[in-house]
């Protein structure tokens, strides 16, 4: 005689159990039809019913073959997985049988096939889809499996969550507006991951973190820093709404005429915050005031170049002399630190 298999339907969330009076391990035939029929009769939609019947026609149709059902726990994971495996365990037991034609109905059941392996040979699965909703019922298991990874992985969770959820809160607040804002947001997270500026990013972010718990007097400075900023942004935005440009490059020009000299300021302070931390080490403050000095000049450049796109009765002869003046500041602060480094 041939060795007896045992056909083994899976109900990983223990629908069995919640919804009818049974209780898995569930062996015989006479008792799984009981309780398919009892599962069907309470959740006609519920597929396990379909699983459980499929397992007593495998069984019917094959020699020498028993057929149980185990059933999990409702909190699918580690807690059905081992209640799962102590109940094969005992079917194992009572029945002596060491093979197994797996009956599931499903992705997420299918991931049982590792504890059944630890205790018997597998020697077939079989997998039951009502063919209706076959299409449906995989599609439903990628999404599925793609949320569960996303919400393992902090960086993705970030990402498809955390920035959409930033939107809607955008929204519900400025209502309409928040539109503009979240676009704002979305082409600054876009520029920041384009032109790789995530570490000096996070650089100025341990920067900020490290003065705050220690306490430092350049915290103040950082905070005012940072509001002189948004000053500045809402200063270019305002200088929009009263002289509404032409183009982009009329509407960039306006938007930095009226905010680079805030911009500038605020660079000062952030500076001047950092100079306080290393006012002992003269080369560190020499190389701060180099940073400056090239910001004064670029800003002075900028200004005068905006000036000329939204003044052309200007002329170019306060941009020359801009461009001189910018490169004087550069060549004196770079001529200091040689001196005194």
């Amino acid at each position: 005689m041939s060795e007896k298999t045992l056909v083994l339907a899976v109900d990983r969330d223990d629908d069995l159990g919640r919804k009818t009076d049974f209780n898995g391990p569930v062996v015989g035939r006479e008792d799984n039809l009981e309780a398919a029929k009892a599962l069907a009769l309470s959740d006609p939609e519920d597929s396990d019913s379909n699983t459980i019947f499929q397992a007593v026609k495998v069984h019917d149709s094959k020699e020498n073959t028993e057929v149980a059902t185990i059933t999990g726990h409702s909190r699918v994971g580690i807690k059905s997985d081992e209640e799962l495996a102590r109940q094969l365990r005992e079917v194992l037991d009572e029945t002596g049988i060491e093979r197994v034609v797996l009956v599931v109905d499903g992705t997420e059941d299918e991931q049982i096939l590792p504890i059944v392996q630890n205790y018997a040979d597998i020697v077939s699965v079989k997998r039951v889809i009502i063919k209706q909703s076959e299409r449906l019922e995989g599609m439903y298991y990628q999404i599925n499996e793609f949320f569960k990874e996303v919400l393992s992985d902090p960086k993705m969770g970030r990402i498809f969550f955390g920035i959409p959820a930033i939107f809607l809160i955008f929204y519900s607040i400025l209502g309409i507006r928040g539109w503009r804002l979240t676009l704002g947001v979305l082409g600054a997270y876009l520029l920041i991951r384009g032109f790789h500026l995530e570490e000096p990013l996070h650089k100025a972010y341990d920067e900020l973190r490290t003065s705050f718990t220690a306490r430092r007097v350049t915290f103040f400075f950082y905070i005012v820093s940072l509001a002189i900023a948004a000053i500045a942004i809402n200063s270019g935005y305002d200088a929009l709404q009263v002289s509404p440009a032409g183009d982009v490059i009329e509407s960039t020009a306006v938007f930095i005429e009226g905010s680079i000299h805030l911009f500038f300021l605020s660079f000062l302070v952030s500076m001047v915050g950092r100079s306080i931390i290393f006012y002992r080490e003269r080369k560190t403050i020499l190389r701060h005031s180099t940073y400056t000095a090239f910001f004064l000049g670029f800003t002075v450049v900028v200004s005068e170049a905006s000036g000329v796109i939204l003044h052309p009765e200007r002329g170019l002869a306060r941009f020359g002399f801009s461009i001189f003046l910018g490169l004087v500041f550069i060549l004196i602060t770079l001529t200091l630190e040689k001196i005194y480094t």
